[in-house]
């Protein structure tokens, strides 16, 4: 069975539906935990109750291949 790609997790939000979301930022706004992440994200929403807030997962694929040696 193949490796399963790193997965992280990040929190986007916005003021209202017809503004763009956008990627909170702060020290550490992007975790490896779904667990810890699900935490940020109630009490982001307790902070910003009128906001909408998202999960977000980055999963992250690594190719390797031989290099061209010229």
């Amino acid at each position: 069975m193949p490796d399963q790609p790193p997965i992280s997790y990040f929190i986007q939000s916005r003021p209202a539906p017809s503004q763009p979301w956008r990627h909170a930022t702060g020290v550490n706004s992007i975790w490896k935990s779904k667990t810890e992440a699900l935490e940020r994200l109630a009490a982001r929403r307790r902070m910003q109750p009128t906001w909408e807030h998202r999960l977000m997962e980055r999963i992250t694929t690594i190719t390797e291949r031989p290099a061209d040696e010229n």
